[in-house]
């Protein structure tokens, strides 16, 4: 692959971290390629699933770069995740 898909890959990725909602039908991942990704970048939908599997193995799971997400981690925290047991203690 050549460096250039694979830095647009990312930024793909980052526009869908960006935008993801996840439970929400205007969040979906299909929609943000129709409504975002597609008008930033021109690539048929098989290349955006491309490029989002590729991104996802290489950067982690949608939505972890998102502020949203890592405030409502903040907020409410997984009792059964170590890291937080060690705050609490």
């Amino acid at each position: 692959m050549h460096r250039n898909w694979k830095s647009r890959a990312m930024l793909v990725k980052q526009i869908v971290d960006n935008n993801y909602e996840p439970h929400s039908h205007r969040g979906c991942l299909l929609d943000i390629y129709r409504r975002k990704v597609k008008m930033i970048y021109p690539m048929s939908e098989a290349s955006f699933w491309r490029a989002m599997r590729y991104a996802i193995r290489h950067d982690g799971f949608i939505g972890l770069g998102s502020n949203r997400v890592l405030r409502e981690k903040a907020m409410f925290p997984d009792p059964s995740d170590r890291q937080y047991e060690m705050q609490f203690e």
